[in-house]
């Protein structure tokens, strides 16, 4: 991140900001109420979200009042959405902004819509993520998940547990992994008391927003990403139908953000107004690994037992890939391929998974190598690299690590120990490689 500060609202309340990236356009990114803007990068998955919407535009995350690092506010009164807008515009000219593009996440929607109504002249374009224009089921809503009594319900269990991580880590695809889930604790505990998250959500379930949006007059995205427990895909198809000329995407999913290459994610970047670099090749390192002696295994265990163990890798290779900011780009039946922006990050990763898969009764090979590599927009990855990555992974054994001289290259400062096993040639590639293997850190 870029840049921390305070900005200070017409009627005295300190407002707590900050950004990420440097790219035009500039771009206020509300994001739903249980995370705070110093909580951004306390995990790898937070990073990852930061570091997209920062390869888009140059982003900007506030701290609404009474929530994170902002200044309180006693008794909370997180209905006056009016107030919430009071604080963007007050962040916007802290930092001599004109307009800008606006997304709303969320609850959070709530005050991107009020903005786009009665502050056009200050929002290029407005998006809303899993934002409704109503939360309750009533009679003339019939579409909502969740009744005013279930809202209460929600509201008492959230504010018994909250600052344990669960109800944060609940909307993640690593809400089973201890450690996501320790650091989701923390974030709760930095956005607030338990008291005031219940109070948040009984407020701000309330708000009907439903003759509002029908004035917004600006450029308007509806952003779906489904596999939700608060918002269906109802309810943003009719927020939708409700805005003039708005569009719509649905992508499923439980985050929001999406693999490097995910076309939705272009479309979404393209509403925004930032620049999607049109090639498709980055320099990546990729990880390959496989299940040592897997057609054995699978005939002596049995179909169902074997897809046990298969589904039991798959999850706990993606929680380590994603702990350090990796993503799965294939599952090839016994085994995966991932791709880090850090060639440090992947190994570390290799070494995790290579020291821990036994538990699972089964045991991998692991294959790195750092080069180029093109992503498709299926969010699979190609080129050379690849291959090469794969004939590295070829040669491992059980429990070996091996990696290309440019893996080893790019973490020469991560403390790593590695032992030379030769020079060696791979198939299908000219010339020879020098081969690695990491033995420990």
């Amino acid at each position: 991140m870029s840049r921390a500060g305070y900005a200070r609202t017409k009627d005295g309340f300190h407002i707590a900001y900050r950004e990420w990236g440097d790219k035009e356009p500039v771009h206020v990114f509300l994001s739903e109420w249980a995370a705070t803007v110093d909580t951004r990068d306390m995990h790898p998955a937070f990073i990852r979200l930061w570091r997209q919407l920062g390869s888009i535009s140059r982003v900007i995350s506030l701290d609404r009042r009474g929530l994170g690092t902002s200044d309180p506010v006693v008794p909370p009164r997180f209905e006056r959405i009016d107030e919430f807008a009071m604080d963007v515009l007050a962040v916007m000219d802290e930092l001599g902004l004109d307009r800008v593009a606006l997304t709303g996440e969320g609850s959070s929607g709530v005050a991107a819509a009020y903005l786009a109504v009665h502050h056009p002249d200050r929002i290029l374009r407005v998006a809303f993520v899993n934002t409704a224009a109503k939360s309750t089921r009533t009679d003339d809503y019939p579409i909502a998940l969740l009744t005013d009594e279930d809202i209460h319900v929600v509201a008492d269990a959230v504010e018994s547990t909250w600052g344990d991580g669960s109800f944060i880590a609940a909307f993640s695809t690593l809400a089973s992994d201890p450690t996501f889930l320790e650091v989701c604790g923390r974030v709760e505990r930095f956005v607030c008391g338990p008291s005031m998250a219940a109070a948040y959500i009984r407020s701000t379930t309330a708000i009907d927003i439903r003759e509002l949006v029908p004035l917004i007059a600006i450029p308007t995205l509806v952003y779906y990403t489904g596999d939700l427990g608060h918002t269906n895909v109802e309810q943003s198809r009719d927020l939708a139908a409700r805005i003039p000329d708005a569009r719509l995407i649905e992508v499923p999913g439980k985050l929001f953000y999406q693999p490097d290459g995910n076309p939705q994610l272009d479309q979404y970047a393209d509403f925004i107004g930032g620049h999607i670099d049109p090639d498709p090749t980055k320099h990546a390192t990729v990880m390959f690994l496989d299940i040592v002696g897997s057609t054995e295994l699978a005939e002596s265990l049995g179909d169902a037992s074997w897809a046990q163990i298969l589904d039991d890798l798959d999850g706990f290779v993606r929680r380590e890939v994603e702990q350090r900011a990796g993503r799965v780009a294939n599952f090839t039946g016994d085994g995966h391929l991932a791709v880090f922006d850090r060639a440090e990050d992947a190994l570390f990763t290799a070494l995790r998974i290579s020291r821990g898969v036994h538990a699972l009764g089964v045991e991998v090979r692991t294959g790195l190598h750092t080069g180029d590599v093109t992503v498709r927009s299926s969010g699979d990855i190609g080129g050379l690299a690849v291959h090469i990555g794969a004939r590295v992974m070829s040669m491992a054994d059980m429990r070996q690590v091996f990696v290309s001289v440019a893996t080893a290259e790019g973490a020469r400062d991560a403390g790593l120990t590695f032992v030379d096993r030769g020079m060696h040639q791979l198939k299908g590639v000219s010339g020879e490689l020098r081969i690695l293997e990491v033995v420990g850190s």
